[in-house]
């Protein structure tokens, strides 16, 4: 008798641990889906660029990039008051950041410029090109249900010459004009869009 006691209380047991697990796994298991965004180049920039006899001739290496590490993730980042950042968990980048901000000036500079010519930095490639852009990004961001941010320090060197030809801090601010994250994406893509002109038109008053 004692045995089959000992037998159904053990069953019983075991019966609540796998109810508990079960019941956990309904309210645990279905976990919020992420979604997942892009910057965009301007608008038109899926138009074909190419050399043309009517626009000085102009080529343009854009690199290194550096971005602060606390934006090192694929989750979103929004500043929080002055000092404490919110990772937004369930909102995403699609791809790295770096490779967002690479993509994206390379496409804007090319429609810009009006150049096939604009290379991506690559430590193993010996490109030669009339300029070059290097940027130190310190700041890429959202204050929390406000503006978004972009502050970088940046130069331009020449062909032929190693010594900066140009040094220069931008910082750009740009209000959401819509809710929720696609407007924050928003707001974020016309900063970098505004940093794309300012490069451009620095490497134009530098042809003359």
């Amino acid at each position: 008798m004692k045995e089959k006691k000992s037998e159904r209380l053990l069953f019983a047991a075991l019966m609540i641990i796998v109810f508990a697990i079960a019941l956990t796994g309904c309210i645990g298991g279905s976990s919020k889906p992420s979604k997942f965004y892009l910057l965009r180049s301007m608008e038109g920039s899926q138009s074909s660029v190419s050399r043309s006899s009517n626009a000085t001739p102009v080529s343009v290496l854009i690199g290194p990039i550096t971005l602060p590490a606390y934006l090192d993730r694929t989750q979103f980042v929004t500043l929080k008051g002055r000092h404490e950042l919110v990772i937004e968990e369930y909102n995403r980048w699609g791809e790295s950041l770096q490779d967002s901000f690479y993509r994206v000036l390379l496409e804007d500079l090319s429609l810009l410029l009006r150049s096939a010519e604009v290379y991506a930095y690559d430590r193993s490639s010996s490109i030669s090109t009339d300029f070059q852009v290097v940027i130190d990004v310190t700041r890429f961001d959202n204050v929390a249900g406000g503006d978004a941010c972009l502050t970088a320090f940046w130069s331009l060197t020449g062909e032929d010459n190693p010594a900066p030809l140009l040094k220069r801090k931008s910082a750009f601010r740009e209000a959401m004009t819509s809710s929720g994250m696609a407007g924050i994406v928003d707001a974020q893509n016309r900063t970098l869009t505004a940093f794309s002109r300012e490069i451009a038109s620095a490497i134009r008053s530098l042809q003359r």
